[in-house]
This record gives C-alpha cells, structure tokens and sequence, in this order.
C-alpha cells in the first residue's frame, strides 16, 4: 500500500508529466514524418509529363475534345495537388518536441522552416483555385482551340507554382531526413548524454555499453548525428546518446554537426557524461575541454534537473603523471559552485572505453545519477 502510495506520488510530478509529454511528442512526429514524402519540384514535374503523355481523348467531336483539354488539366492538378499536399502535412513547429524543435533550429532555422511550410500550404491554395477556375473556364469554352489555349494557361500557372517552391521543398525535405536520423525511440525511459570534444571517444562509450553501432575511428568530427543506444544491463533501462564532437570556440562558430550535439544538450538529458581525453593527440587541449564543459553547464543544464558525470577517458593511452595533473587541475574546475552543484560524484572517473575498463564503476555512478533525477522509474523496481 506504502509502495503504491509512494509511486503515485512520483507519478504526480511534474517532470515526469513534462518527460512523458515530450517523449509523446517525439513518438507523434516521427509516425507522421515516416507517412510523408516531400517531393521534390523535379519529381513532381516529371511525374505530371509522365501521367500527360499517356492521356488520349475518349471520343470525337468538339465536346469530346473539349472532355479532353480538361482531362489534362485534371491530371496536372492531381498530380501536383496530391505530391505538394503531403509536404504541406509536415509537423507545425510548435507541435515538435523541445529536441526536434533544438535541431531544426540548428541546421535549418525554425523560421526558414515555418516560412517554408507556410509557403507550401498557401501554394497548395493557390493550385486549388486554379484548378476551380480553370475548369469552368474549360467546361463553358466555345471551342476545342479555346479549350486548348485556357488547358495551357491554366497548366502552366499550376506548375510555375511547384517550380516557385522549389527552395521550399527542399527544405522541408531535409528536415525531414534529419528528424528522422536523430530521432530518439522514446520510451519514457532517462536519457543519458555522452559529450566532449571530438575524438575523445564517446562513440566508444557509447558502443561499449549500449546497443548503438557507431561508426569510430581516429579522425575528429566521425560522428555527424545524433546516436542513441540503449543500456538493456541495468534495471530499469536507459538510452545513451552519443553527440558529435564540440570544439570550445564562440558559438557563432559552431557547424551545424555541432549544433546538433548543443540541440541534444539542450533538451534531452536526464544526466551529462562528459568525456575528457588527456592523450597526446588530443583534438584540444585540456584548458579549451575545461571551457567547453563551463560552457555546457552554464548555457544547457545549469537551471534544469540534469546532473553531470566527468569522466577522463583513454587513460590506456595517457602517462600517470599527466593524469594527476589532469585530476589537480579538475579539482579547481569542480570548486566552482555551478558545476559542483551539478555533479551526482565529487571526483572524475578514470576509464578506457576502448578497454572497457572502469566502465562498472561508470554505469553505478549513472545510475545513482538516475535515481535522483527520475526516481519515479526506480520505485517500480524497488
């Protein structure tokens, strides 16, 4: 009775609400952008020549030729109207999850996106209008010649358009494609965010201890989405996302793969790992990795619920005497009141992905990091 009483209380929160909310959120848009196909204006205008040249009129005489032109203007009409109608059902912005609202701002702009949008939907109108002015145009013409001329004229208006929208397609095109490469399975379950530098070796962590297969190698910037795993070794479980590399640079400098890792910073986690890598071919050295991570808390999780996790990595691949020095000078980054606030243990964790070493130790301290932050998901299992 206690324990019911317990998980009802957890259940009345209000980030849970908020997490559930937005984890439906994530789910609705994904299922409708898979039902959609943003067509391009090329394939649009193939496809109306395609269904055009196969048309051949029904029966003689001047009505039958007249039935014809309007047959011909039906199929343009159709063709474009059915193609541009499903571009113009893609998600309104408000609708997005807070993460999928973060990354079309990201790499494409949320007003280019909501223009774009708009656009689409006020040419979908317009190709309405034509075809209902047109066809009563055609249906009252005196003439086959008549009928051919307003055919033409009312064709060639409802193209212009699609080829007007060009730019616009293809922006509702690539956001499409984006969201749904760097959607997250939502569940309900705790996200954790894996973050740092380029090279430091997320992907590898995130491989070691989840489901996720992302590409590694020993080049900087190898990770150009967003990768989610998920831990299925702990109860309850969670998912892991792997964020491409960020260097410590002004904001306005950031590229757009960067953007996304700051997209999934922004809105997602429920803890932050943050990796340092103290090896000598590091991408930056530890200085900039402690100024990113100032920067990451006071710009992303200083005033949410997320907590952080630091962790020194590639220790297989650093001498001992660096990675003292490395801890000494964490300790005066860790003094600093919103980081220390933040952080769910007092010291780094020293492990090798690569390894696999110290990672038992990172995973209990995730999950004690958990507990915190969504304790309403350990009480079933308790």
């Amino acid at each position: 009775m206690a324990k019911n009483q317990e998980l009802e209380e957890h259940t009345n929160n209000l980030p849970w609400l908020e997490r559930q909310y937005e984890a439906q959120k994530l789910i609705t848009t994904v299922r409708k952008i898979k039902e959609i196909h943003v067509y391009s204006s090329d394939e649009i205008i193939r496809v109306v020549g395609q269904r055009y040249r196969r048309l051949r009129p029904r029966r003689p005489g001047k009505r039958g030729h007249i039935e014809f032109e309007l047959k011909r203007l039906e199929t343009v009409f159709n063709v474009a109207y059915s193609r541009l109608k499903q571009a113009a059902e893609m998600p309104n912005i408000e609708s997005l999850s807070a993460f999928h609202r973060s990354l079309v701002d990201s790499f494409i702009g949320s007003e280019q996106y909501i223009k774009a949008l708009k656009r689409v939907r006020k040419g979908l109108r317009l190709i309405r209008n034509f075809w209902n002015e047109y066809r009563l145009l055609i249906l009252s013409s005196q003439s086959p010649s008549e009928a051919a001329r307003l055919r033409r004229e009312g064709s060639g208006r409802i193209l212009s358009v699609i080829r007007r929208l060009r730019k616009d397609l293809e922006v509702l095109s690539k956001t499409r494609a984006e969201l749904l490469k760097t959607h997250i399975i939502a569940e309900g379950l705790p996200i954790v965010v894996v973050a740092g530098i380029p090279s430091a070796g997320k992907s590898t962590l995130v491989a070691a201890l989840s489901t996720a297969e992302p590409e590694i190698a020993s080049y900087p910037f190898t990770t150009k989405q967003i990768i989610v795993g998920k831990v299925t070794s702990v109860t309850p479980n969670f998912y892991i996302v792997d964020t491409p590399g960020i260097l410590e640079r002004p904001p306005e400098e950031h590229n757009v793969i960067e953007r996304k890792a700051l997209a999934a910073l922004r809105s997602l986690p429920d803890v932050v790992v943050y990796l340092f890598d103290p090896s000598i071919d590091r991408v930056q050295d530890i200085d900039k990795q402690i100024r990113l991570l100032e920067s990451i808390v006071h710009s992303f999780i200083k005033d949410n619920t997320a907590l952080l996790i630091l962790a020194i990595n590639k220790i297989d691949a650093a001498e001992k005497e660096a990675l003292d020095k490395l801890e000494e000078t964490l300790d005066k980054t860790i003094a600093i009141e919103a980081i220390s606030r933040k952080l769910c243990h007092n010291k780094p964790l020293r492990i090798s992905a690569l390894k696999r070493t110290g990672l038992e130790a990172l995973l209990e301290t995730i999950m004690d990091c958990l507990k915190k932050t969504t304790p309403w998901l350990f009480v079933k299992y308790n």
